[in-house]
């Protein structure tokens, strides 16, 4: 789409700022900014109307038709079909009927709760275990880098039947984090409009990494192509047909890369969250500690509302609508905060506080919501579980290192509190 002029100045004042004003920054403040002038502005930088609002917020996601997911409609559009192995049928290019089935699938089967309550002692509690002997020994570490990172690397390599030495959890962790360059421009817009040259080298690194996941993961697909095991990637070919009748080792092995990537990354990112909170508000920490496994729950969910890993999501408008009286436009794009609209204060008592008590500790949209809520939410808060209960019961001393650098909110599509170094002797 072609700039538009500053398409709010009829209805009230030029918004002031942009949301890329607030890279490595606590974002807070700017989001309050934006409710105050109306919950639906116009952001000249980003070329989009950001939406702050908790109900707002569920609007758009809920209909998927009218605001619709951009990957298959924008600039990075090409760019994306490359480091999906130029694949038309990956899951986020995907619409309508198709899509929903997929999604279906994977909620209600392939990472079902019923599943991963089934399989998360021998999988995810022991990735952890495993993950905190690396800290044998040691009197201190870095949160995100030395145990944050291992644990849902390791969950999918096993969940992938790929070896989990540690020469190839660093060899994905590598790809990942060059694909993941990629996504943060693209979802944040930043290449639909003159990318420039460093951009479009991050873009051609990230189809690279995408080649060298697949030729990684390939012979895995191929060996398991019976579908006959109970293994992820067998109930992937055996469940398969049902959303494509020609379902084929293309789709099977994009399916393994969405996991390895979307389950790896943000997971990652949820956990140094979680811990930060932990390790800057003494008074929380002394209660999930001393509370049951119904605490450590409700502290996951408030941590995921308050400190959630993914802090928007983009999407394009395919006809002219109205939204909080704001005329929008077909082909405008519209990104929606989901952390600002999980500390709405018009929706949330004491919003930008930890309530372990709060009536619905779910209520919120760190997973997204609608028919795009996130495929793994199950699966990642058992390993946000699993993280804080193993890690707080193995290191009863467990608290910020005071003479290590202390800890800033880095990032902009997904925000870590980093670095988390950390004592335990």
């Amino acid at each position: 789409m072609t700039d538009r002029q500053n398409p709010a100045a009829d209805l009230h004042a030029p918004f002031a700022g942009s949301f890329y004003d607030t890279q490595d920054l606590p974002p807070w403040d700017f989001y309050e900014d934006v409710r105050a002038a109306g919950d639906v502005v116009w952001d000249a930088g980003m070329n989009a109307w950001l939406v702050v609002g908790y109900e707002l917020a569920r609007e758009v996601l809920r209909h998927d038709q009218l605001y619709a997911h951009p990957y298959a409609n924008m600039g990075a559009t090409a760019a994306w079909l490359k480091v999906r192995s130029n694949n038309p049928r990956s899951f986020h290019f995907l619409s309508g009927e198709q899509h929903k089935a997929m999604h279906r699938w994977y909620m209600q089967d392939l990472l079902s709760p019923t599943w991963v309550e089934k399989y998360r002692p021998v999988l995810v509690d022991e990735v952890v275990r495993h993950s905190l002997t690396r800290l044998a020994g040691r009197s201190s570490f870095e949160v995100f880098g030395d145990f944050a990172e291992w644990i849902p690397l390791g969950v999918f390599a096993r969940l992938l039947g790929l070896p989990d030495d540690d020469d190839t959890l660093l060899r994905i962790r590598r790809l990942n984090d060059v694909i993941a360059e990629f996504t943060i421009l693209a979802n944040a817009l930043k290449l639909e409009r003159d990318p420039s040259p460093a951009d479009l080298k991050i873009a051609a690194d990230a189809a690279l990494a995408g080649q060298e996941l697949d030729a990684l993961l390939m012979p895995v697909v191929k060996a398991r192509r019976a579908g006959t095991g109970d293994d992820f990637v067998s109930r992937l070919w055996a469940g398969g047909p049902a959303i494509f009748a020609d379902w084929n080792e293309m789709d099977t092995l994009d399916a393994c890369r969405r996991l390895l990537f979307a389950g790896t990354d943000t997971t990652t990112h949820a956990i140094a969250n979680v811990f930060y909170m932990l390790l800057t508000d003494t008074d929380l920490l002394a209660r999930v500690r001393a509370g049951d496994a119904s605490i450590v729950e409700r502290f996951i969910e408030e941590a995921l509302r308050l400190n959630g890993s993914v802090q928007f999501r983009p999407r394009r408008l395919s006809a002219d609508t109205t939204l909080n009286g704001v005329p929008l436009k077909a082909g405008d794009m519209v990104v929606v905060f989901l952390l600002a609209a999980n500390r709405d204060a018009a929706h949330y008592a004491c919003p930008h506080a930890v309530d372990l008590a709060r009536d619905k500790p779910r209520d919120h949209i760190a997973f997204n919501y609608g028919i795009r809520t996130c495929l793994g939410a199950a699966l990642a808060r058992a390993e946000l579980a699993a993280a804080v209960t193993q890690a707080l019961a193995l290191f009863p001393t467990l608290r910020l290192d005071a003479t290590a650098p202390a800890p800033r909110p880095l990032g902009l599509l997904r925000r870590t509190y980093r670095p988390l170094h950390v004592r335990v002797d």
